[in-house]
């Protein structure tokens, strides 16, 4: 499952949690684009004659989503997409075709809470009301705040 050489000490740095070579469509793994998971980052080596490696840091990730067509479903495979807080990936990062998805995720789920930990950052969501573009759902239609009118008193 891990790679060998020269290869890997520049892809990503620490002990490999996991490692896998992107699959084709019917499994057979005759792709140029390998995933590594360390305890600090994910990194995504692409290409042959231009490589590009891009690593993200595990505690920038914020949510994880899998995927499965009826062709992936067939074949076993499914396709984990991390949105992070990482410039360089556009804040998405997309692992096409990995053999147990399922299992792959848990494992990067508990890589990134472990990663969080040795960090201290925590991870904190927002609701976005969607118009004004403030957290908590000011402006918003449901806000159950203050309206001018105090309930019982009459009007401010």
């Amino acid at each position: 499952m891990a790679m060998k050489g020269a290869d890997m000490s520049r892809m990503a740095d620490g002990d490999i949690l996991w490692s896998q070579r992107k699959r084709n469509w019917c499994r057979t793994p005759f792709t140029f684009t390998t995933y590594t998971l360390t305890a600090d980052e994910l990194a995504v080596k692409t290409g042959v004659l231009r490589e590009t490696y891009d690593v993200t840091k595990l505690f920038r990730v914020v949510d994880m989503t899998i995927t499965r067509s009826l062709l992936q479903r067939l074949f076993g495979l499914s396709t984990i997409t991390l949105e992070t807080r990482d410039q360089s990936s556009g804040g998405q990062t997309v692992l096409k075709n990995v053999i147990h998805g399922f299992e792959v995720r848990r494992v990067i789920q508990h890589a990134v809470d472990d990663a969080r930990n040795v960090n201290r950052v925590s991870a904190r969501e927002y609701m976005d009301s969607g118009d004004d573009g403030y957290a908590g759902g000011y402006g918003d239609d449901g806000y159950d705040g203050y309206d001018g009118y105090d309930a019982g008193y009459g009007e401010a």
